[in-house]
């Protein structure tokens, strides 16, 4: 019964413990306000198997610049133009990467294009130095080094005027986000896409030129005409132009958010983030857009705290300027969140501490009345082992009693049985006497009479009877003697020699019979009470226990 309502206490523990770690999973659970489609969940998935390898990606692609660099710098064959446009591949591939890769490649640009003189070679160098600016939100030096573009040059490309319009726009609308200014962020807003419309003028990549039309459309909150023209524009770019591709990508995306249809936008959002993670573009906000977007409509927070530690950690590696304004618009809502997380999770362990400390003490207590009740139970069971010990011996004692009143009456009927035999023939005899005496008292003959009573007094004398006793009990104990005399102390031993019984040791010889009266013995022996008395007690003081004596009297022969 014990070992029940103990398996009882345990399994209810266990089920106290499940109903916790279930409580504490209902109330993290991301209660997303709308379910993310099969397909989305998978790129999700692929998303975080690159993060996991993006800084495999970042030192593939430090080590292919650094591999290029020092080739450019061993090779003394390679002519400017060549030496020009590696840098500018350089460069396309660094601006999103590492300011300090960027600056040392367009910087490297300029020299080449000021060495080689050719005037579009010189806007373009400083086109792009200006766009690598604006990534590390230097708008002041960028603007500068766009001023700098001599328009007038009469050779100038139209494909260098678009580009140079086209990264104007881009270098004032992101100081417009900068800023965070309404008013300035306005003016700065609506220069941007002046320079924009302006490039349409000159340029004629399809690419670029869907993708302006779409961010002055987005820029306008004309979201769903936007969206026409940065799904165009995507079937133009290419990917290796990181840039561009990712930009296209999370604007379409922010068009179909602002729509209010999500899936699209989650999907966009992810292939920004993808491409930024594969070609290792630390300044883009892609990853922020995507880390909003997630948090918002789908609330997945534990993405959503990986997402944001990446972009700081982007930010610290490329410049943390460019990511700051973003990343500060989630991080309070996710830190309250993760706060909340964290509550949950304290109250969560100091409730499973609790039930494991109140167990425990709860074990403690039923162990020490356990014990407490064990310590009772084995002197309990020490004192019934005494009591039967006791009881034992009793029995025994009474076992022994009653073998010996069994063999006592035994032997008093033996004795009674030789008793009536002997006075059967005392009475035949004195029948016969009396017979005779009779017969010879009719005839006067007195001396035959006197000379009958001689004779029987010869046949019945005392010592005769005492004789008859002896050798009547001898035949019954023949061991008696030596049994009697190892009770003795040695000097009050009868010899070995003497065959009859002491005066004494008839005395007890009845008491071995069961005759243990002082008068029967008495009337037995033909002795007086007195004498009875006094023989019993000096042969126990003569005895080796004499507290026992009469006892072991009575185990003799057994």
């Amino acid at each position: 019964m014990a070992m029940l309502h103990g398996e009882k206490r345990h399994l209810g523990v266990f089920l106290i413990i499940l109903l916790l770690i279930g409580a504490y999973f209902f109330l993290i659970r991301e209660n997303s306000p709308r379910e993310m489609g099969e397909q989305n969940r998978y790129e999700l998935r692929v998303l975080n198997g690159l993060i996991k390898k993006k800084q495999f990606f970042r030192d593939s692609l430090k080590n292919h610049m650094d591999s290029v660099m020092l080739q450019l710098h061993k090779n003394t064959d390679y002519n400017d133009e060549f030496r020009y446009y590696t840098n500018r591949r350089l460069l396309q591939k660094s601006q999103m990467f590492s300011y300090d890769y960027a600056s040392q490649f367009s910087q490297k640009m300029r020299l080449l294009s000021d060495q080689i003189g050719d005037g579009n070679l010189k806007a373009e160098s400083r086109i792009l130095s200006s766009f690598n600016m604006a990534q590390a939100c230097l708008f002041v030096e960028a603007l500068d080094m766009l001023k700098s573009v001599d328009l007038n040059f009469p050779n100038l490309n139209d494909s260098i005027l678009a580009l140079y319009y086209f990264y104007y726009g881009i270098t004032y609308q992101r100081l417009a986000v900068y800023v965070n200014d309404s008013i300035n962020a306005k003016k700065y807003n609506n220069t941007g896409i002046e320079m924009f419309i302006k490039s349409l003028d000159y340029s004629k990549d399809q690419g670029m030129n869907n993708f302006v039309l779409g961010r002055v459309f987005g820029r306008q909150g004309k979201y769903d005409v936007a969206q026409k023209y940065f799904e165009e524009a995507l079937k133009y770019i290419k990917k290796d132009d990181n840039v561009l591709y990712t930009l296209a990508n999370a604007s379409l995306g922010k068009c179909f958010k602002h729509q209010g249809i999500y899936e699209p936008a989650t999907r966009y959002y992810i292939e920004a983030t993808k491409n930024d993670i594969l070609n290792a573009q630390n300044s883009s906000i892609a990853i922020i857009d995507l880390t909003e977007h997630l948090y918002k409509q789908y609330h997945q927070t534990r993405d959503v705290i990986k997402y944001v530690n990446i972009a700081i950690e982007n930010g610290e590696y490329y410049g943390m300027r460019s990511q700051i304004t973003h990343i500060d618009k989630i991080i309070p809502d996710i830190s309250k969140e993760r706060a909340r997380h964290n509550r949950i999770l304290v109250i969560f362990f100091t409730a499973i501490v609790a039930i494991f400390l109140i167990y425990i003490l709860h074990i403690l207590f039923r162990y020490e009345k356990n014990r407490k009740f064990l310590k009772d139970y084995l002197s309990m069971n020490e004192k019934l082992k005494e009591k039967n010990n006791l009881l034992h011996d009793e029995n025994e004692r009474l076992s022994r009693a009653g073998m010996l009143l069994r063999d006592s009456n035994k032997l008093k009927d033996a004795y009674l049985g030789k008793l009536l035999e002997s006075n059967s023939e005392l009475t035949n005899m004195f029948e016969e006497f009396a017979l005779k005496a009779d017969q010879k008292l009719k005839k006067a003959q007195y001396e035959q009479i006197q000379k009958s009573i001689k004779e029987l007094q010869k046949n019945f004398s005392k010592k005769e009877q005492l004789d008859r006793f002896d050798e009547l009990f001898m035949s019954m104990f023949p061991t008696f003697i030596t049994d009697f005399n190892a009770l003795l102390m040695p000097e009050h031993r009868k010899q070995e020699s003497e065959a009859l019984l002491t005066p004494s040791m008839r005395i007890f010889a009845l008491i071995r019979l069961g005759i243990s009266s002082n008068q029967q013995i008495a009337r037995v022996l033909n002795y007086t009470y007195n004498t009875i008395l006094n023989y019993r007690v000096r042969v126990r003081a003569m005895a080796i226990n004499p507290d026992t004596f009469e006892q072991d009297v009575m185990k003799i022969g057994l």
